[in-house]
């Protein structure tokens, strides 16, 4: 299995950067390749260094605001967005854990290296 190169991005709260930087660490199958504060140049420094995965953290304000409204009713709620035809997709889930954020990384993680691979 490929190692995937992650790139970590953008988290401002020092301690919850500290934690998911040690939790993907942790993981074999994936390599960090760097933890920036600023994604002022985020698509060249993900271009330049053939990133896989991208960990970016993102203010609540900047999600649209049917999905704050909904979050905010059913704190329980996973969103899954399709962007244009359905070929990308976001997604947004409240009070997500390390081992969730593992979870997820290594469920789509996996599928994209095996991807890459062929």
């Amino acid at each position: 299995m490929k190692t995937l190169r992650c790139l970590i991005s953008n988290i401002p709260q020092k301690l919850l950067s500290d934690i998911v930087l040690r939790s993907v660490q942790q993981q074999t199958s994936i390599e960090v390749i760097g933890d920036v504060s600023t994604d002022n140049d985020l698509p060249a420094l993900v271009k330049e260094n053939s990133v896989d995965l991208l960990l970016v953290g993102i203010e609540r304000s900047a999600l649209p605001q049917a999905f704050n409204e909904m979050l905010d009713g059913d704190p329980d709620l996973l969103i899954v967005g399709l962007v244009d035809d359905g070929r990308s997709a976001a997604i947004f889930v409240n009070d997500i854990g390390a081992a969730e954020l593992n979870d997820v990384i290594n469920t789509f993680g996996a599928a994209r290296t095996d991807r890459c691979e062929k």
